[in-house]
């Protein structure tokens, strides 16, 4: 490894959003989330209940790399924490990666971490490489899967609105149930807390409080109530969702958030017609 003598390491300021920001961009071209995302992430973090300190590492006075150390809050454990470590492509091999990863380690040793995870992508060969010499090994692997939907064939899934209908099952939104049942966040709170505990996770998921779920969900800046889509029985009780979320600098691009169904309500052909909407 290439070492610098011009690494600096500092705490993370208001000054640094941008240019942290193009550094993920420049690594990570296929994201994009931008300002105004991470200023929500930040101003909403509960930081009375879970930790993060982020900071960043410049080469000659450029920022180059940022890193961040945090508890989870979906999957709560006081003494885990997640770690990320995001270098321009054309400045790591210079230790910028190392000094950053280090002073995060230094930092979770006080606070008496007993674990740390971390994420690489399968095609950055570098990033993986960087986790093993450091002692990490692979617990959980995530696929991403994505849609370009001018060329999707909805003609291969007729049917599957008539299937749920049969059940006396309608398919409706958030922004539609808001306008006339008061009651209608707070049902969409419990069947995305219900569904949440089925997500796959290296530690068990964590309830969040309604506040929080608010703040996340249905405040953040880039949620869609029109896309919250939900599945509602006869009865009124909400079996299951599926929700996007825009991307604010893609206009083209949407986030698939999380698709559910209750247990008692699988295998009836629900999240199918939630994703076909």
């Amino acid at each position: 490894m290439k070492s610098s003598t011009r690494t600096s390491v500092r705490p993370f300021g208001p000054s640094d959003y941008e240019a942290a920001i193009a550094v993920n961009r420049a690594a990570y071209p296929d994201y994009t989330e931008g300002l105004v995302e991470w200023r929500h992430w930040d101003e909403t973090w509960e930081a009375d209940k879970y930790f993060k300190t982020r900071l960043v590492a410049e080469d000659g006075g450029t920022v180059v790399g940022w890193a961040q150390l945090n508890h989870s809050p979906w999957a709560f454990v006081a003494d885990k924490y997640r770690i990320d470590v995001t270098v321009l492509p054309d400045f790591r091999r210079r230790g910028h990666g190392s000094a950053l990863h280090d002073q995060l380690v230094d930092v979770a040793r006080a606070r008496g971490a007993r674990a740390l995870q971390a994420s690489a992508k399968e095609s950055h060969a570098d990033g993986i490489a960087f986790l093993a010499r450091r002692g990490y090994h692979e617990r959980k692997r995530d696929w991403e899967s994505r849609l370009f939907v001018r060329g999707f064939d909805f003609a291969r899934f007729a049917g599957a609105d008539e299937r749920v209908e049969k059940q006396g099952i309608r398919i409706s939104t958030l922004a539609a149930e808001r306008a006339s049942d008061p009651d209608a966040l707070r049902k969409a709170y419990e069947l995305d807390t219900d569904c949440s505990r089925d997500v796959p996770s290296v530690d068990p998921h964590t309830d969040r409080p309604y506040e929080e779920w608010l703040k996340h969900a249905i405040e953040a800046p880039n949620a869609l109530p029109d896309a919250w889509f939900i599945a509602i029985d006869r009865d009124g009780r909400y079996l299951g969702l599926s929700d996007l979320f825009s991307s604010l600098d893609d206009p083209t691009f949407l986030w698939q958030g999380l698709t559910g169904v209750r247990r008692d309500a699988r295998g009836r052909g629900i999240a199918m017609a939630l994703k076909l909407r």
